[in-house]
């Protein structure tokens, strides 16, 4: 049914062409019929009658006819569907008709160098016309973008920003700052430590001191730290802001160039704290050292953080009081 839309214009020119036919036929049919009648009726049944009535029906016919409008949008598609349905029409196929009829109505012709998106977004100038080499007549589409002589097997990946919002993990409760901890794994397990903070990114911040265990300023996740009953008073000094988790990053040195003799050469990277490492830790482990020098019991103290910890016989961890 939908494909006669494409035949749509033609009908239109046909019933255009009726309605012009009509008045004229009705013009010259007319007179005769009128010429061959009226004196027949005239002669047999009511002379007065037949020449008053035949003047004023010919007035009256002729002025509706030739006045006749053309038929609309809407009574051409009724007039297509009348084709195809001899009774009722359903309300969906004339809703449907009617839209893809409007569709037909409102299309413009497509010039060359465009092309179409639908119903009416027009792509201007992807082609231009050009005429074929060697001939006197004929053009062809040639496209104004060249398309690439080479397409790779795997197209890049575009770099998109990370989405995923980094939360403050929470730290446990009997983690606080000062806390004396004990180390359970790592370069530096069973050692006795001091827990500064929690950083934004969920791990802890903890010292030696590096003068009483060697043990460095470094983070450790809260699970490998088991929280004791010892405090150190360290809430008088403040940690530096710019230690956090970038703090930590490692640098990576730039690679030298090879020379010859050197492809098969693997040298193991040594990591060395930088001045600035140096320096913040020498403030924080003063600050440490100082305020566990104000405590009454200051050498027991020294010395339970100088010892490692160890289960010996008898030593039991789930009933042990840290």
């Amino acid at each position: 049914m939908f494909g006669s839309l494409r035949s749509f214009q033609g009908e239109e020119d046909i019933m255009e062409q009726a309605t012009i036919k009509e008045p004229a036929k009705a013009a010259t049919e007319e007179p005769a019929k009128a010429a061959t009648m009226e004196p027949a009726k005239a002669d047999t049944k009511e002379p007065a009658k037949a020449d008053a009535k035949a003047p004023a029906k010919a007035a009256a016919k002729k002025p509706a006819k030739a006045g006749a409008r053309k038929p609309s949008k809407a009574q051409k598609r009724k007039h297509i569907l009348k084709r195809y349905f001899k009774k009722k029409i359903p309300s969906k196929v004339v809703k449907k008709f009617n839209k893809v009829a409007k569709i037909m109505e409102e299309k413009k012709s497509v010039k060359a160098g465009r092309i179409r998106y639908g119903s009416k977004k027009l792509k201007p100038n992807a082609y231009y016309v050009k005429p074929i080499a060697g001939k006197t007549e004929g053009t062809q589409l040639v496209p104004v973008k060249k398309s690439p002589a080479y397409y790779a097997a795997q197209l890049k990946e575009k770099k998109r920003p990370k989405r995923v919002k980094i939360s403050k993990r929470p730290v446990r409760s009997s983690l606080t700052p000062g806390t004396v901890c004990i180390v359970l794994a790592g370069l530096h397990k069973g050692k006795r430590v001091v827990f500064l903070k929690g950083l934004p990114g969920g791990l802890c911040l903890i010292t030696g001191p590096h003068k009483v265990n060697s043990c460095p300023m470094r983070r450790v996740n809260q699970i490998y730290l088991i929280a004791t009953s010892l405090k150190i008073d360290i809430s008088w000094f403040g940690i530096p802001k710019h230690v956090n988790d970038r703090y930590f990053r490692r640098v990576k040195a730039p690679r030298p160039r090879k020379k010859e003799g050197d492809i098969f050469e693997k040298k193991k990277e040594a990591y060395f704290p930088s001045d600035q490492r140096k320096k913040d830790q020498a403030v924080v482990d003063g600050n440490v050292i100082s305020a566990i020098r104000r405590r009454p019991d200051k050498k027991m103290v020294f010395g339970y953080l100088g010892t490692m910890f160890a289960l010996r016989k008898g030593m039991y961890p789930h009933r042990l009081k840290f």
